[in-house]
């Protein structure tokens, strides 16, 4: 199974409680926000994304502990009370069990797609060095394929890259290349003679150009200066994101997969796509947060809520994601 094949139509159960949720905040004037009248409207036209699955499950997930408390309990006008409303419109108890599941099944099929899918990558203006060795007739490179608590260039986003980023990934079976070209392979650290090492400044490679096309023209523009870049392949495990005025940054805290370090051409690509695509997914469940946050300190009646307040604008500050 493949995340296209997993089912996302919602129960009838689902359905009934969205209408219910629609129907009551009608009739009463209370309960739930825009976004939940949207996700009501999602769920009674069977209309929902991976993602929309995932923040299904992340307010469920927030509001679970209020419901002894409001589930069955009636206002003073004999109708239910703004939670139960706001929990019928994601779709009540129903699309809280069926969300757990799916969040599941989908975390399953993300964790099985190939890591490939989540290569991102970086480009560094560092000095690369270019040495002839006299008596063996090698031609060596070395060079910083990262840079710590180095802030990046404007990527759509800031980022920094923490120490501690690389542990464990210096036994990865990782190559080096010109460009990111799996077909311009130089050296590799398993098999070759490629050395990754990592000290106060960032992660350094040092290996062996072969005496081959691709190689002897890579050092020939190392000593012209015209190649002096270097960049590197990777996935994250774990990251942090916050904002800073308008800024967003992103420090990475760990470093999930590294797949090669190459020596590129000046101006070469970032790719930034996996990042920006977290990014907006944790702007949407933000904006979703900060709606509750108002809704919650109009209706607030209680220490209970005044506490859930708190927690909920705590979870303003951009958290990690993978």
């Amino acid at each position: 199974m493949a995340l296209k094949d997993i089912n996302t139509t919602p129960t009838s159960g689902m359905r009934e409680e969205a209408r219910k949720g629609l129907e009551w905040r009608k009739e009463y004037g209370r309960g739930g926000t825009s976004t939940g009248v949207t996700r009501a409207r999602d769920i009674i036209n069977g209309d929902l994304s991976i993602s929309t699955i995932k923040r299904m499950y992340s307010f469920f997930s927030r509001h679970e502990n209020n419901k002894s408390k409001h589930y069955s309990a009636k206002e003073k006008d004999g109708g239910p009370t703004a939670w139960r409303i706001a929990w019928a419109l994601w779709g009540g108890n129903a699309g809280f069990s069926w969300s757990k599941k799916k969040v599941k099944e989908i975390e399953r099929e993300e964790n099985s797609i190939d890591m490939k899918d989540n290569k991102e990558i970086r480009v560094y203006s560092s000095e690369c060095e270019v040495r002839m060795n006299e008596d063996s007739n090698e031609v060596t490179v070395s060079g910083y394929a990262a840079l710590f608590e180095h802030e990046s260039r404007d990527l759509g986003f800031r980022e920094t890259i923490s120490r501690g980023a690389f542990d464990g990934r210096l036994d990865d079976n990782v190559i080096l290349t010109y460009n990111h070209d799996m077909n311009a392979i130089l050296d590799r650290n398993q098999g070759g003679t490629l050395k990754l090492s990592v000290d106060e400044r960032g992660l350094k490679y040092d290996g062996t150009l072969p005496n081959t096309s691709t190689g002897n023209d890579v050092a020939e523009l190392m000593r012209r200066g015209l190649l002096y870049e270097s960049s590197f392949a990777f996935t994250v495990e774990d990251d942090e994101w916050t904002q800073d005025g308008d800024v967003h940054k992103r420090s990475i805290n760990k470093i999930g997969r590294l797949f090669d370090v190459s020596i590129v051409g000046i101006g070469a690509y970032a790719n930034t796509d996996v990042a920006l695509r977290a990014l907006e997914q944790i702007k949407e469940e933000v904006s979703e947060i900060v709606e509750e946050v108002v809704v919650e300190q109009v209706e607030c009646d209680s220490e209970e809520t005044l506490n859930k307040i708190e927690l909920l604008q705590k979870e303003l500050t951009l958290k990690s994601k993978l």
